[in-house]
């Protein structure tokens, strides 16, 4: 699909990593701890789509047990500069046994020289959507907060962004509030119709405070051979 679209300045993207684990067959089980260990596809992470970024700057999230998979691709594709931001979770979700609670993500951003993150700190505080308890939350298993996406933006200047791992839309309600031009890709078409009406909502909402409307988003599906 990246191919396929018009120039883009930056890639803003949360590609799936680490989705398998530890699972009860219910949830609901109390003490018993009775569970089995499930392998996804994307469990080491995705790397094809960074080869398509067309050398662009990059900020994705990306976890640091699979950092130096990563690093290896980014060189690969050419990207030679690094810088490192992180999102803080104002409430990680407690682990079993005592373990550590992931409070930290790592956001990487590649780039090639002259490029520059702007304004702040490098490091965002704030809390996931969850449903039941957010009016924004989703349903999406990885939503990131809203507040996060448009933090991570205001770091570059560049006006037109991809989202290659689209989920939701956080990342275009962002873009589009930024009055950034979007373009993403969603292979699963529940998150797809529900990204198209985020960003159209939030587009509607961004003509209210500004005088030059934007056009109004476009809703394509390419069928895959």
């Amino acid at each position: 699909m990246l191919p396929l679209l018009p120039q883009f300045d930056l890639a803003l993207t949360d590609p799936p990593y680490g989705t398998g684990g530890w699972r009860r067959d219910a949830t609901g089980a109390g003490s018993n701890p009775a569970a089995k260990l499930v392998r996804e596809q994307w469990d080491d992470g995705a790397l094809e789509w960074l080869r398509l970024c067309r050398g662009v700057p990059v900020l994705t999230f990306w976890p640091a047990a699979h950092m130096p998979a990563l690093m290896g691709a980014a060189v690969a594709c050419g990207y030679d500069k690094v810088r490192m931001l992180y999102m803080r979770k104002l409430d990680p979700k407690p682990q079993v046994g005592g373990r550590v609670s992931w409070a930290v993500e790592p956001i990487v951003a590649l780039g090639n020289e002259g490029f520059q993150l702007y304004g702040g700190t490098d490091w965002c505080e704030a809390s996931t959507p969850r449903l039941n308890r957010d009016a924004d939350a989703t349903g999406h298993p990885y939503q990131k907060p809203l507040q996060v996406m448009q933090w991570a933006l205001d770091k570059t200047k560049a006006p037109a962004v991809v989202d290659p791992y689209m989920g939701s839309g956080t990342t275009g309600v962002a873009a589009v509030l930024a009055g950034r031009q979007f373009f993403g890709v969603e292979q699963e078409r529940r998150y797809f119709d529900m990204a198209c009406e985020r960003i159209a909502r939030a587009q509607a909402q961004g003509s209210l405070l500004v005088e030059v409307k934007a056009a109004a988003p476009q809703q394509t599906m390419l069928e895959l051979p």
